[in-house]
């Protein structure tokens, strides 16, 4: 199981505010997007960690911690008729 890390990065003099996604030493930063609200944010750079790294995640469960990071964990999608003919061949 993966567990992915975001985190809130403030606006500097040479860029504005974004959140980055980490994951097992991979990492995306995206421009904060105001129209969403904070875990909305936080959830888009889960998403695009997972597209960078060719991950077919579906859903993300997960929540803020007390550091202010939050952690995620993607689901992906699973073939319970695959599985199934699987087990039945055992």
């Amino acid at each position: 199981m993966v567990a992915i890390t975001s985190k809130y990065h403030g606006p500097t003099n040479i860029r504005g505010s974004c959140v980055r996604a980490t994951a097992n030493g991979h990492m995306v930063a995206v421009p904060w997007a105001s129209e969403l609200d904070s875990e909305a944010n936080h959830r888009e750079a889960c998403k695009r960690l997972c597209a960078k790294l060719g991950w077919d995640a579906d859903r993300f469960f997960g929540g803020a911690m007390d550091d202010g990071r939050w952690a995620w964990v993607p689901v992906f999608p699973y073939d319970w008729e695959q599985r199934q003919k699987e087990v039945s061949h055992a």
